[in-house]
């Protein structure tokens, strides 16, 4: 049925199981590989054994080195023609494929995360501010420090655990959706899976609840500390002084010096691992160290303007009010500023990199993608998928009288010491014809487009290029069945549509060396004059089991799944900018609750209810203009080093720097205008607190 009768994909091997079954295994295992070190005769060159999805032992292609100059081997010299491989290796391959878009995931997370912090912090602080009376009186009584200390951080354990508890069962729902929009780019991108609802495993909750509570605990351990050591004559009073928070938030120099940090860091290589894989270590760490330093920073920014701000407008009497809050802010205003930049900085820069990945998208989609049809297997759905066009059906599509060109498309995944990876057939000459490669290093020479002159060579993707460090010029050795093949790599190409990288030789010596003449896809220009959706919808009639584009519908259909590979950082994104306006308006709280002796003395003299949530407002919209314009700056650095560093050492893709002014301009709007409602309701409840009482 699938007209392949003589050749094999794997052969699988299933061990008893027993007590020898481990020696057994290595006995097979080092057989089979003895039966493929054999002479590189044509008559056992069609054998092509490559693994796929078994759990059971398996045969396939073998691993040829790759570098800058690689010899050949003489036609009668013994070539390993297959691999064994085992499950686990399998599993082990498939992890691999995947760490890097995994590992990015949780950094995601992690920078999330940050901003959560945040807001434990305020919300236990505002807890603190809350019981400093209960506080007070025990220290009168005689308790020690360490007493009331230990009594608070055993309260924050409880809250983290009650509050990890229903983070997990939260997130755990919140998953259910996430692991479609992950499932739906693992399809498109790495292997199939069918995966749709996520597990919670026991390690999971331990890991969960642990966070929660250790964080909990540091969150607690500083306003505690700061309640316990202020005498109870100080605590107790009505006009008491608010506390001026951490001496971290109050160093400009220190965010000065991690912006500094940061930027030695970005410039620093990637780790490397197994598989061709890259982690950003440096470039993460450059992220974290710029967004505490704007942090920092962002308590500079909101004095200087509230000192323009008094300056400039003495009239009203809310405002004036406001200023004297802000011109020496205290840690609880720093400490929400810094929340704001966080949010602010890590959902614009990411916004950043969106908007450029989606501009060279789109730049690259219309210079590659200039054909008028595009044709695959109905089933092809992922990119693992083994559906391929018959040599008969593609051939007699690309006879056709109206179509004008046309150029068939062969795929086989091969592996490569440092990972697998893609090594394509098509016609070079189709390229020359319609300029349908987007050239990063363009060949010096035309010889690469012609069938007669370029059997050994190829062009690569830049992505290949990143993740196996080699440069034009080099020469790279891939397995076939037919043996090693030594290639000169003459042009390096853009694709955005795989991080794994691509080779791509001539479609003749492709065959020649797979002796397999089906189709991945196929490309049809269609002549002057002739309407291609006319044909599409012909092509699709006769061809049910085709899946068959024009030039409009694939390039939508191709950023749909680029927007639906980012929908789960948007997520991110808003839940972060919703936690840091929460925190604004918990620290807004505390600190209303600290001025109830003020707040006593205004509606004496006279003011509104109204009038002190409008200077609340004015506060709280100083603290989000801060927070936003802080978060703006740093967001550019993090958008160029999201685009050059982090992405470039993870993918290998090389991206235009662009800047989605509407999207950061309405989240400004968004983030100040959400800051001063916040802001204005904190006021209104708490010009309606009631007096301290003094002893």
């Amino acid at each position: 049925l699938a007209g392949r009768s003589g050749k094999l994909d794997r052969v699988e091997f299933v061990v008893e199981p027993g007590v020898a079954a481990a020696a057994l295994r290595n006995e097979l295992r080092s057989k089979v590989g003895d039966w493929g070190r054999e002479s590189a005769k044509p008559k056992l060159q069609t054998e092509y054994l490559d693994e796929r999805a078994s759990p059971s032992t398996a045969l396939r292609a073998p691993s040829p080195p790759v570098g800058k100059k690689v010899g050949m081997r003489g036609p009668d010299s013994l070539v390993e023609r297959w691999r064994v491989s085992t499950s686990a290796d399998r599993r082990e391959s498939a992890a691999t494929m995947t760490r890097a878009f995994r590992i990015n995931l949780t950094i995601l997370s992690l920078i999330a995360l940050v901003v959560g912090l945040y807001l434990i912090v305020q919300a236990l602080d505002g807890a603190v501010v809350r019981r400093r009376e209960e506080i007070g009186i025990l220290r009168s009584l005689g308790v020690e420090e360490g007493t009331i200390r230990r009594a608070w951080m055993g309260e924050a354990a409880m809250l983290g655990l009650v509050g990890g508890a229903l983070g997990v069962l939260l997130g755990w729902a919140g998953a259910q959706l996430a692991v479609r929009m992950v499932g739906r780019t693992v399809n498109a991108l790495y292997y199939a899976t069918s995966v749709n609802s996520a597990r919670l495993e026991p390690g999971e909750v331990v890991i969960a609840l642990v966070l929660a509570v250790a964080a909990s605990l540091a969150a607690g351990w500083i306003p505690a500390r700061d309640a316990a050591r202020t005498p109870p004559a100080q605590i107790l009073v009505r006009h008491a002084v608010a506390a001026s928070g951490s001496s971290v938030w109050r160093n400009e120099w220190l965010g000065v010096l991690l912006l500094l940090v940061g930027w030695s860091m970005a410039f620093l290589p990637p780790l490397r691992f197994g598989g061709g894989s890259r982690f950003s270590l440096a470039g993460y760490l450059a992220a974290f160290c710029w967004i505490l330093g704007a942090g920092i920073l962002g308590g500079l920014i909101l004095r200087r303007m509230a000192l323009v701000v008094r300056l400039l407008d003495g009239r009203f009497a809310v405002v004036r009010l406001a200023m004297s809050h802000l011109v020496q802010p205290s840690g609880r205003h720093r400490l929400a500023v810094a929340g704001l930049v966080c949010a602010v900085a890590m959902t614009s820069g990411m916004a950043i990199l969106v908007g450029s990945f989606e501009s060279t998208m789109r730049g690259w989609i219309e210079r590659t993608f200039q054909a008028d049809l595009y044709l695959s297997s109905d089933g092809a759905q992922s990119a693992s998928t083994q559906n391929r066009i018959s040599s008969g059906t593609w051939r007699e599509i690309a006879a056709r009288p109206d179509v004008a060109d046309a150029n068939a498309i062969h795929v086989a995944e091969i592996e490569l010491p440092q990972g697998r990876t893609m090594l394509v057939g098509a016609d070079m000459g189709f390229a020359q014809r319609h300029t349908a490669l987007s050239w990063l290093q363009k060949p010096d020479d035309d010889a690469v487009f012609d069938p007669a002159r370029n059997a050994g060579q190829a062009v690569v993707s830049e992505s290949f290029t990143e993740r196996f460090q080699v440069r034009r010029g080099d020469r790279i050795v891939v397995p076939t069945p037919m043996g090693q093949k030594e290639l000169i790599i003459a042009g390096i190409f853009s694709d955005y549509g795989n991080e794994r990288g691509s080779i791509a030789v001539d479609r003749r010596h492709f065959v020649e060396w797979f002796h397999d003449d089906y189709a991945s896809s196929l490309i049809l220009f269609v002549k002057p004059g002739q309407e291609p959706e006319r044909i599409r919808s012909e092509i699709a009639t006769h061809y049910p089991g085709l899946q068959v584009f024009t030039n409009g519908p694939l390039r939508s259909e191709i950023l749909r799944i680029f927007r639906q590979t980012f929908s789960i950082t948007y997520a991110l994104e808003v839940i972060g900018v919703f936690v840091a306006v929460i925190g604004l308006g918990l620290t807004l709280a505390s600190v209303l609750m600290e001025r109830r002796g003020e707040l006593t003395t205004l509606r004496a003299l006279g003011m509104a209810r109204r009038e002190m949530a409008q200077s609340t407002a004015c506060e709280g919209m100083m603290l989000a203009i801060a927070g936003v314009l802080a978060g703006l700056l740093i967001s550019l650095a993090l958008g160029w080093l999201l685009i050059f560093v982090i992405n470039k050492q993870t993918f290998g893709w090389t991206l235009a720097f662009a800047l989605p002014w509407v999207q950061m301009l309405s989240l400004s709007a968004l983030v100040i205008a959400m800051g001063t409602g916040v802001a204005f309701g904190v006021g209104y409840w708490g010009a309606a607190l009631p007096a301290d009482q003094e002893e």
